[in-house]
């Protein structure tokens, strides 16, 4: 009978070193090159707004989304840090679906870059099949318009999408092909009341801290697959490009984001795992890093969180990636192969928790009454034992650190130290995982029909919810934030303005000019900055004849210069002090609107008492174009100011096809800017 008993400790000890060796090899070699060649240079935040900003979509699918649909793409849209008129969000929907579909022409009503593209089929199809139906929307959205949407950026229909994503995006794209940003399962800070309550959402929590906060870099780092997470995931025009009218996304898998990932890695297009970070002041002026992330919603019941995993290790593993693929001729290297490797063996791997505590319910039991000893002390069981046991406090370590930089240090002892030896959490995500792959393994064996008659993939969609609006307000920036991520002003600093701009009732900006630690370039960029405005630091390009139409002591008084005018619109820089009230209109224009863009008061002055000069070729070149009725006044404002950073500014911007070949819009609308009642205060951003 002991002898049983220890060949069977053996077996399991066995089990679990082949199955977790490769893993600790990986973390060992990852940590040695980070050592070697240093921490992560970040992104020159500080510079982002000196290249031009590309015209980028958004898509969305939403199947049964009504309930939030119009705060997630109302959040989006009031808090992403990048010009309204470069981007527009695509929201796939369903003929049959009225209830969203009337949610969707709402909002595009209300905002002219939301768009929704209603699918051919009635739904539920796939999330695959919808996304696809409206990236061959918006090739005929660019054919119609001259435009060049320079990539694609897919989300889901409950996502918190970080302020900067497109900031990053835009300037990362001149460099990768494909871009995924972390993921951040929202949680509820623990408490001693919701530890419970919230169990099954903190394992999706402490997995994708510790996937992505370490492993997606370390793959990208060792030239592996970097796999989509199928949300916050971005395709340049490239990769479409090279898929002409092919569909992009796989509508023959449940996890299409993974297929896709990799036959991208098979064919040598070059991912990027956006592990960026920002500062932000809190209430407190303490400093807080913010990843730039997408944060959203996971189950947080046990049988919703095993319907979706099981679907996750179903599509993955038994679908999507093969062990031929490792083998099978590809531009993927050794480490590449062997991260497909990784991604296969979680349907075997997750299996062995279950004979793990088997072994620890046999030794808990043998505490109590007399049973043979499984590990006896001097022999290979025991030191396997010993070996497994060390492995697990390093990988226990290494999780605690991914998720104390996600979620602060509360969350990470309620994650990996309650109680430090077997932590509930732990083992509840272990449950959660050998169940969905039970399942899953039963799907495959069972439920995907005959060879002859295969079972049609359906879209297994979750249940949506979404944050209140109190909640979202933490994520919009404001003035400080601004200073902090252009570091143009240290935390210190802005903590002491902060304080006395309290005491005495007056602006934070007022204070930070006063005490010199700030220009008014600087501070009107900022405001600009979390009021969507577009900023325009000097006014060179834009003097020319247009303020001989106005008199210039006027102009000079009330702060205004116009830089720009069409059929429809006059658009003016403004700043704080200007005076908006009845804005000028040139003789005869008495029904033009006005628009207006942001800059200093110098510039204003400086652009006023100027000579006149003769249009740039860059102006006349943008302002056909505008004239045209193919971009609107913001595009020409932002391709203007931004003339000189390459010859061929409306093509890199997307704004014309390459070569030229513009086309005159059907239907595009001119808005007319921000109103002028928006321009008064800046109180209630810090």
């Amino acid at each position: 009978m002991d002898r049983i008993v220890q060949n069977m400790g053996l077996f399991v000890a066995l089990g679990f070193i082949v199955f977790s060796i490769d893993d600790l090899v990986w973390d060992i070699l990852n940590i040695v090159r980070n050592i070697r060649h240093g921490e992560l240079k970040r992104l020159p935040f500080e510079s982002l707004d000196a290249a031009p900003p590309k015209l980028l979509a958004v898509v969305i699918a939403a199947w049964h989304e009504d309930n939030v649909l119009e705060a997630v793409v109302g959040n989006l849209l009031s808090s992403l840090q990048y010009p309204p008129s470069m981007y527009h969000v695509f929201i796939g929907v369903y003929p049959n679906d009225e209830a969203t579909v009337r949610v969707a022409d709402a909002l595009a009503r209300r905002h002219g870059n939301v768009h929704p593209i209603v699918n051919a089929r009635p739904g539920p199809t796939t999330k695959a099949d919808n996304v696809n139906n409206v990236i061959r929307a918006i090739k005929r959205y660019e054919s119609e318009r001259g435009w060049r949407f320079c990539s694609v950026t897919i989300h889901d229909s409950e996502d918190v999408v970080h302020p900067y994503e497109l900031k990053l995006t835009s300037y990362l794209l001149d460099s990768y092909d494909v871009l995924q940003f972390p993921v951040i399962p929202l949680q509820k800070m623990p408490t001693l009341r919701n530890i419970w309550q919230g169990m099954t959402i903190g394992t999706y929590a402490d997995e994708f801290a510790e996937n992505h906060y370490r492993t997606m870099g370390a793959r990208e780092a060792m030239s592996a697959m970097v796999p989509s997470a199928g949300t916050g995931f971005v395709v340049s025009h490239r990769i479409l490009d090279r898929w002409g009218d092919r569909p992009l996304l796989p509508e023959d898998s449940l996890t299409e984001d993974y297929k896709l990932s990799l036959i991208l890695a098979e064919r040598g297009f070059k991912t990027h795992f956006v592990l960026e970070k920002v500062p932000r002041l809190m209430d407190n002026h303490t400093v807080r890093w913010d990843f730039v992330a997408t944060r959203s919603f996971f189950p947080d019941t046990f049988k919703t969180a095993v319907r979706q995993k099981t679907r996750w290790i179903y599509g993955i593993t038994m679908q999507s990636a093969r062990v031929s693929e490792i083998f099978k001729p590809s531009s993927m290297g050794f480490a590449g192969r062997y991260s497909i490797y990784k991604d296969l063996k979680a349907k075997l791997g997750n299996i062995m928790v279950l004979p793990g505590y088997l072994v620890f319910l046999y030794y808990l039991a043998s505490l109590v009454f007399p049973l043979p000893y499984m590990y006896p002390r001097g022999t290979l069981a025991y030191g396997l034992c010993v070996f497994l046991t060390l492995m697990m406090v390093f990988r226990q370590t290494m999780r605690a650190v991914a998720i104390a930089n996600f979620y602060g240090f509360k969350s990470m002892a309620v994650a990996c130290l309650l109680p430090p030896l077997m932590p509930v959490r732990l083992v509840w995500g272990n449950i959660i995982n050998l169940t969905a792959t039970l399942k899953a393994w039963k799907l495959y064996f069972f439920g995907t029909g005959t060879k002859k008659k295969p079972r049609k993939v359906a879209w297994s969609k979750t249940d949506h919810t979404f944050l209140q609006q109190p909640v979202l307000r933490r994520y919009y920036r404001n003035i400080g934030d601004v200073l902090l991520e252009k570091q143009y002003i240290d935390v210190s600093s802005l903590s002491a303005a902060l304080r006395q701009s309290r005491e005495k009732g007056s602006h934070v900006g007022e204070v930070l000019l006063r005490r010199g630690l700030i220009t008014e370039e600087q501070l009107a960029e900022a405001v600009a900055s979390v009021r969507h405005n577009i900023f325009v630091g000097s006014l060179r390009a834009f003097t020319h004849n247009l303020s001989g139409e106005f008199d210039k002591d006027m102009l000079a008084k009330r702060l205004l210069y116009p830089v720009l005018e069409t059929e429809a619109v006059t658009v003016f820089a403004v700043n704080e002090l200007s005076d908006l009230e009845d804005p000028p209109r040139p003789p005869g224009a008495s029904m033009r609107q006005c628009g207006f863009v942001y800059t200093t008061r110098a510039s204003i002055l400086e652009a006023i008492h100027s000579p006149d000069t003769p249009a740039s070729i860059g102006y006349r070149s943008v302002t056909r174009r505008l004239d045209a009725g193919a971009i609107t006044w913001e595009q020409a404002v932002l391709a203007i100011d931004h003339y000189g950073y390459t010859a061929d500014i409306l093509s890199y911007m997307g704004l014309e096809e390459p070569g030229g070949r513009a086309k005159k819009p059907r239907g595009l609308s001119q808005d007319a800017g921000i109103p002028a009642a928006a321009l008064q205060s800046s109180d209630d951003f810090l």
